[in-house]
């Protein structure tokens, strides 16, 4: 983690990032069917170049399962303000600049290579979408040349010889459905020595990709056991959710973002809902109001695991 100036700030900070990291992982489990990560990479300092077809979801996935502490390269225009940029740095964030933010930032992406290479002197991993573009297609695009570029300053720095690159292949059931499925594939690492120069680089980490890439299968069948709390689930809870994919829907028209606004939305608003509606029971009906605090959480997975099985809206 970066030094920040303020330690509240860096201590709220690293508190917050384990929050997160539980808090999403629940929330992708209410909102997605199977998930499928199987990493086994060890601890040597990485570089997980990953396909990028879901927006800012991808990084949430990554994050939320990944056993090793990971740090993300993130735009540089939200690092403006001192206080946010302490935060943000605390939470494992790297300012990358482009050039949309003004050709007068470019240079401080120089800034931005010496914090990487810092983090993976300590045994750290650095989540790198080599893309640079995002697409909600199940399919690996061109590769820009920054993670390469990056690999081959690490490799020339003493200590960093044993740097892996490690592919990783993010797939979906679908970009608009919910719940869906999603396979994240870890393909067979890159070491030093095993590309010359850039291009031979993005070429290899590319097909190593490429190989990782499928639509993931739909899982069948259901217990009958669900149908009634799916059911409950459904008329208690079905108008929050459309609630906030209509709203999605309107503000991400034409757009990558879509999945990853609505599950955003839900993450955010779902917990103080089941509070929110578990105190009013409380009012209402005295002690036996507590018992929505579970069974609300409960009946919702129940017809999301119902709805698996039928075509998604």
């Amino acid at each position: 983690m970066f030094p920040v100036k303020t330690g509240g700030l860096k201590n709220v900070a690293v508190l917050l990032y384990a929050l997160l990291k539980i808090w999403a992982r629940l929330a992708l489990w209410l909102y997605c069917g199977k998930i499928t990560f199987r990493y086994a990479g060890g601890n040597a300092p990485c570089i997980l170049a990953c396909t990028h077809p879901n927006s800012f979801l991808d990084a949430i996935v990554m994050g939320a399962y990944m056993p090793r502490s990971l740090h993300f390269l993130a735009r540089g225009d939200a690092f403006r303000k001192p206080r946010v940029a302490s935060l943000l740095k605390g939470m494992h964030m790297i300012p990358i600049f482009r050039l949309s933010e003004g050709k007068e930032n470019l240079q401080r992406n120089e800034e931005t290579f010496k914090l990487s290479l810092d983090v993976l002197r300590r045994n750290g991993c650095i989540l790198i979408f080599p893309e640079g573009i995002c697409i909600n297609e199940n399919k690996v695009r061109p590769l820009k040349k920054g993670t390469a570029r990056l690999s081959f300053s690490a490799w020339d720095d003493p200590g960093l010889e044993h740097l892996v690159i490690q592919p990783v292949s993010i797939n979906y059931s679908s970009f608009t459905a919910v719940p869906k499925h999603i396979e994240v594939v870890f393909g067979e690492q890159i070491k030093k020595g095993d590309a010359g120069h850039v291009k031979e680089l993005n070429d290899l980490l590319h097909n190593r990709l490429v190989t990782g890439m499928h639509t993931p299968a739909s899982r069948k069948g259901h217990s009958i056991l669900l149908a009634l709390p799916a059911l409950l689930g459904y008329i208690t809870q079905r108008w929050f959710y459309v609630m906030w994919r209509n709203f999605a829907r309107k503000k991400t028209r034409n757009t990558v973002f879509y999945d990853s606004v609505v599950f955003c939305l839900l993450m955010l608003t779902y917990p103080v809902f089941v509070l929110a509606a578990t105190l009013l029971l409380v009012w209402l009906a005295g002690p036996y109001g507590w018992l929505a605090l579970p069974l609300l959480p409960f009946t919702a997975w129940a017809w999301k695991e119902y709805r698996l099985f039928h075509t998604a809206e």
